[in-house]
């Protein structure tokens, strides 16, 4: 009978292994200032440079706290204090530059620079809006219950000798 409950453990060990595996990562914490946390699946764990990050991962900043994200396809998160961004939705296939990328901005703030994917391929949901980018550096502040400030800076690069 001991052998049969140590049977079911393994095998529930097991599972959970195995569906841990499963997951894959998106991206991960270039950088981490004080408390920042992130959440999958209701489980949550302090980040810090070098953790991995996930699609559906909901990441939140404490006060004086920041965090700097990367991602599989170059795309670039800053997350200011004080902040909670769900890392909504996360699909890129390498070989054809393609994909879905989608976060939801709660509160707080937060400077997004997008990868090599197509630019229709990127979204950012607020309260208020869904903002689609277009190529640009995306900067944006979410206030509930205030006016929001949506800034956003296009930026080109220039070739050798002032050409463009």
């Amino acid at each position: 009978m001991h052998y049969g409950w140590t049977l079911v453990a393994a095998t529930l060990l097991l599972q959970t292994t195995v569906s841990g595996a499963e997951e894959a990562s998106i991206g991960s914490a270039s950088s981490v200032k004080n408390r920042v946390e992130g959440t999958v699946r209701g489980s949550t764990q302090s980040l810090s440079s070098g953790s991995a990050v996930y699609s559906n991962e909901l990441v939140r900043t404490g006060q004086e706290s920041t965090a700097e994200l990367g991602f599989v396809d170059s795309t670039k998160l800053s997350v200011g204090p004080t902040s909670e961004v769900k890392l909504d939705k996360f699909v890129y296939d390498p070989s054809k530059r393609a994909g879905a990328v989608a976060l939801k901005a709660t509160r707080g703030s937060l400077r997004f620079v997008t990868g090599v994917q197509d630019h229709d391929n990127y979204s950012i949901k607020t309260p208020y809006a869904t903002l689609g980018v277009r190529g640009t550096v995306l900067e944006i502040v979410v206030r509930p219950g205030r006016t929001q400030k949506h800034r956003a800076r296009v930026e080109r690069q220039v070739g050798s000798r002032g050409q463009g």
